[in-house]
């Protein structure tokens, strides 16, 4: 493991900062109160640290909490306390659109996925990407701090990866939520919540992931997809 802001072979990953506002029923409940700014001022933020990722040719994945509409896979979120969000069918189902993402021409080496439940890696294929880049650190940004963010922590430390989480990538409904977010992160892994100004500099000095340069030279990941044949 490194002190590195950005680990080894890091992956940046953006958690459900998708379409809504507070005062509609389909809205990804997602506040933010906890940052001066708010959400408008953490989507800032988020575009920077993935300007600067894509500049490193690190491997982005953005991801969507969604949901069936009939609640068939909200599971014991109906024990939670937030209201009903990211639904299929409704404003949540689209990446807020004032992130630098085109969904429809996804970059190279970016990646959307829908997940349904608050950690990223419960029953998704993130780990075959991450598998597919070598990474062993993820950077983390979006929302909420005490929620997806912090699940998704604890998903990737059960699994060996280091995390980093951008702290003024992240927001929360209270400052208290998100301080005890952040402090919970710390004690789980001292090292993985690091400042913007870390993150986006530790990205600037890293030479790229030769797989994420090998994609955007090549469209793909690896020159030969078979069949392979063996010579005698």
């Amino acid at each position: 493991m490194t002190n590195s802001p950005t680990g080894g072979t890091p992956a940046l990953i953006v958690i459900d900062a998708q379409q809504g506002s507070s005062d509609r029923s389909d809205q990804m409940h997602s506040g933010s109160g906890s940052v001066p700014g708010g959400r408008e001022a953490i989507l800032e933020r988020i575009n920077e640290v993935v300007s600067h990722a894509r500049a490193a040719d690190v491997p982005i994945v953005w991801g969507k909490e969604l949901h069936r509409t009939d609640f068939a896979d909200y599971g014991a979120e109906f024990e939670s306390s937030e209201p009903e969000h990211g639904l299929y069918g409704t404003a949540a189902e689209r990446l807020d659109d004032r992130l630098v993402v085109d969904e429809g021409d996804m970059g190279p080496a970016e990646y959307i996925i829908a997940k349904r439940r608050y950690n990223f890696f419960h029953r998704t294929d993130l780990e075959h990407l991450l598998a597919t880049y070598d990474v062993d650190t993820v950077v983390l940004v979006g929302f909420m701090t005490n929620i997806c963010v912090q699940y998704t922590a604890h998903g990737a430390h059960e699994r060996d990866y280091a995390f980093r989480v951008v702290e003024e990538g992240t927001g929360a409904p209270s400052d208290e939520l998100h301080e005890l977010g952040l402090r919970c992160l710390r004690y789980l892994q001292p090292r993985g919540v690091r400042s913007l100004e870390a993150v986006t500099e530790s990205f600037d000095e890293y030479d790229g992931n030769p797989v994420v340069q090998r994609v955007k030279e090549t469209g793909r990941v690896h020159p030969e997809t078979g069949p392979v044949t063996v010579e005698e």
